[in-house]
């Protein structure tokens, strides 16, 4: 035991225990996945396999619509009346609740994916410049991209990791889901999240193109993609997953 806290919620205490594990890594490659996350969807899957689950970022931000809608019906009272006030914080918890829940959650998922699919290794996008492109969206969308929480899902899905002994890198995102998995060149829309390439055919779900690039950029930063399974590199020199 490393640490332990006592805290008074309400009326009741909770006994907060931290407690310190050793776990053994495997650093051998076994397998990859790779997640690709999206206000939608969080989309993970190899170069055979890609399976979704639909975010619950429509039920955070319905809670904090409500929440703005009783501040505009109440511009000057909802400050000072009790009552409304309450309120409005009872939707703000519930917005935080609802995403809280969601992280944790998909952290498990990913971790019991991972396992399923015999990889030791999780492919997640590096997002450390994406806070800097914010500035420039509308604000509906910067909205629902801080309810999202996108460094808080990765937070949990490397923490579930490296409690269960799997390792987690992280690699560029840039055009992960607009460029060929297959041949490297840019893809055009064909459909509603649909993409095709114009010079060899490939066609697929935006999300699954992302997952199979990112899943090919794991792969060579890890130098093992020769071992892992016979591939021709992209113009981009990724190796494709086809």
């Amino acid at each position: 035991m490393r640490e332990a806290r006592l805290v008074k919620r309400g009326d009741n205490w909770y006994l907060n225990v931290t407690m310190k594990k050793k776990v053994q890594v495997e650093k051998q490659v076994k397998g990859l996945i790779a997640v690709d996350i999206n206000m939608d969807f969080i989309t993970l899957g190899n170069d055979k396999q890609v399976i979704e689950i639909p975010t619950r970022l429509d039920d955070s931000a319905h809670y904090k619509k409500l929440a703005e809608n009783l501040q505009k019906r109440y511009p000057k009272r909802w400050r000072e009346n009790k009552r409304i006030l309450n309120r409005i914080r009872s939707f703000h918890i519930k917005v935080r609740n609802v995403m809280q829940d969601f992280v944790k959650k998909v952290g498990k998922w990913v971790v019991e994916e991972a396992k399923r699919l015999n990889a030791n290794y999780i492919v997640l996008e590096d997002l450390n410049k994406m806070i800097s492109h914010v500035k420039g969206l509308r604000k509906d969308y910067r909205d629902r991209l801080y309810l999202m929480q996108y460094r808080r899902v990765q937070y949990w899905i490397e923490w579930e990791a490296k409690k269960h002994g799997l390792n987690v890198i992280y690699v560029k995102p840039a055009y992960s889901s607009t460029t060929c998995p297959r041949c490297g060149y840019e893809l055009k829309g064909s459909g509603y999240r649909m993409l095709r390439c114009e010079k060899c055919g490939f066609e697929d779900h935006r999300d699954y193109i992302a997952v199979y690039n990112l899943y090919g950029r794991g792969s060579l930063s890890l130098a093992t993609a020769s071992q892992m399974r016979d591939v021709n590199p992209n113009q981009w020199g990724e190796p494709s997953p086809f």
